[in-house]
C-alpha cells in the first residue's frame, strides 16, 4: 500500500470558538508538570492551552501519587494500580494478541483511567497507547476516540490485531508523517483514519536572546536522554576531530539517562566523559533540568546538535533550539527532517566526518550561523503550537 498524506489545513483565521472537552489519557504514572522531561504530558499541556482559551475544557487523566501541577487541563487523579507491564508481561500479550485475544496486563494497567474517563465529551485521546481503544469503545460510547502516536507502537502487533484496534478509533494522529506512514502501510482499509499533526513549540518561552551570545567561543549544545540512541558520542566524537588551537568551541551535554538529576550515571554517561576527557574544559556535562531551566541554557548557546542515531519520531529539543534562534545540526533519521524542513543542516550519523564537518563550517562561519538561526526561528514560528492546534480541530472536524 502507498503511504497517507494527510488533508492539508491552513493556518489562516482562528477556528471557530470550541466548546468540546477533551480528555488524556497519557501513559501509567506520568507526571504532568514542567518539572519532568515527559514530552507526552509536554504536548498535553501546549494544546490544552489554546483548546481552554477557546472556551473549551481539558481533562488530563493522571495516577494517584503523581505530580500534577501544570496550571491549565483539570486532572482526574485515578485510584488503583495504573504500571506499564513489564518486558515478560508484554511478551505474554503479544502471544495473546496474535491468537485474537485481548493483551491482559496492557489491559488491566489502563483499566482504572478508563474506568475514571468521565461520562460526558467530544474527544478522548489515548496517548501512546492502543489497548485502552477498545476499552473506552465499549464503556463510553458517546465518545470520539484518537489514538495520538508519539512513537512507534505496533512492532509487537499482526496487521490483523493492528486493524482490530485502529478499528475502535475515530481517528489516528502521528507525530510525524515518518510514524503516520509506518501505520497506515498496515492499516488496511482503517487507514483513512490516520493523519499526521506534527509537534509543535512555545515560540513566546523559546525565543532569541536580546543580546546574541559571544561570537568568538560558540557553545554546541546537546539537549535530551542521555542514551546511546540520542548520539551524544557522535557530537563528542566530532568534536574532538576537530579541536584544536584556533579553534575555540565548547560542547555542552545537558540531560541524564533518565529524568532525575541526581540518579547515578550509567555506563554510557560514564563512557561519555572518559571520551571528553581529551578535550579537557570545553565540554561541560550538565544533569537533567526541567523545562523552566533549560530555556536559558538555549540562549546562552549558538548551535544546537541533534545527533539522533535511530529514527526519532520527531524531536521536540529540535524545535526549541531553532525557536530559540540556535543554528541546529540535526541527523536525516525518521522525523527530524519534517522538523527542521530547509532550516536546518543535516547529516547522515553513519558517516562520521559529515558531522565534524558541518561542525567546523559553523564553528568559524558567524554569518552562517546567524542566518541559518533566523531560518530556523522563522521555521518554528510556522510550527507554532497555536497553529499545531488549528490544524488539531481541523482534522477531528473533518
Amino acid at each position: 500500500m502507498g503511504k497517507t498524506t494527510p488533508k492539508e489545513v491552513g493556518t489562516g483565521p482562528d477556528p471557530r470558538p470550541r466548546t468540546a472537552t477533551h480528555i488524556h489519557v497519557p501513559l501509567p504514572g506520568d507526571h504532568y508538570t514542567a518539572a519532568t522531561g515527559s514530552a507526552i504530558m509536554t504536548i498535553i499541556y501546549e494544546l490544552s492551552r489554546p483548546h481552554v482559551a477557546r472556551g473549551g475544557r481539558s481533562t488530563v487523566m493522571v495516577s494517584q501519587g503523581t505530580r500534577h501541577d501544570y496550571p491549565i487541563g483539570e486532572c482526574v487523579e485515578v485510584r488503583g494500580a495504573m504500571r506499564l507491564p513489564s518486558r515478560r508481561e508484554t511478551f505474554f500479550d503479544a502471544a495473546c494478541g496474535r491468537v485474537g485475544l485481548p493483551r491482559f496486563h496492557a489491559d488491566s494497567a489502563y483499566r482504572a483511567a478508563c474506568d475514571g474517563v468521565p461520562a460526558t465529551g467530544d474527544w478522548v485521546f489515548s496517548w501512546n497507547a492502543p489497548v485502552p481503544l477498545r476499552r473506552l469503545a465499549r464503556t463510553r460510547l458517546h465518545i470520539r476516540r484518537c489514538l495520538w502516536m508519539q512513537n512507534k507502537l505496533f512492532r509487537t502487533y499482526s496487521d490483523t490485531e493492528l486493524r482490530r484496534y485502529l478499528s475502535y478509533a475515530d481517528r489516528v494522529i502521528g507525530c510525524s508523517q515518518f510514524i503516520a506512514d509506518r501505520v497506515a502501510e498496515r492499516a488496511g482499509s482503517q487507514s483513512s483514519k490516520v493523519h499526521a499533526i506534527l509537534n509543535g513549540v512555545d515560540v513566546e518561552t523559546f525565543r532569541p536572546p536580546p543580546e546574541p551570545p559571544p561570537f568568538d567561543e560558540p557553545v554546541i549544545l546537546f539537549v535530551g536522554r542521555v542514551v546511546p540512541e540520542k548520539g551524544a558520542h557522535l557530537l563528542l566524537e566530532a568534536a574532538r576531530a576537530i579541536a584544536g588551537p584556533s579553534r575555540q568551541f565548547r560542547v555542552q551535554i545537558v540531560g541524564s539517562t533518565g529524568f532525575s538529576p541526581t540518579a547515578p550515571l550509567s555506563r554510557y554517561e560514564e563512557d561519555l566523559r572518559r571520551l571528553a576527557n581529551p578535550l579537557g574544559r570545553r565540554v561541560e556535562f550538565i544533569p537533567f533540568l526541567d523545562r523552566g531551566a533549560i530555556v536559558e541554557v538555549y540562549r546562552r548557546a549558538s548551535i544546537q546538535c541533534v545527533p539522533s542515531n535511530w529514527d526519532e519520531p520527531f524531536g521536540l529539543t529540535t524545535l526549541e533550539g531553532m525557536a530559540t534562534g540556535l543554528a541546529v545540526v540535526g541527523s536525516r533519521r525518521g522525523g527530524i527532517p519534517e522538523a527542521g524542513g530547509s532550516a536546518i543542516e543535516y547529516f547522515d550519523p553513519a558517516d562520521r566526518s559529515a558531522l565534524a564537518e558541518v561542525l567546523a563550517w559553523l564553528i568559524d562561519d558567524h554569518r552562517a550561523r546567524v542566518d541559518l538561526g533566523k531560518r530556523g526561528r522563522a521555521r518554528a514560528e510556522e510550527l507554532s503550537w497555536e497553529n499545531q492546534y488549528k490544524k488539531l480541530v481541523a482534522t477531528l472536524e473533518d
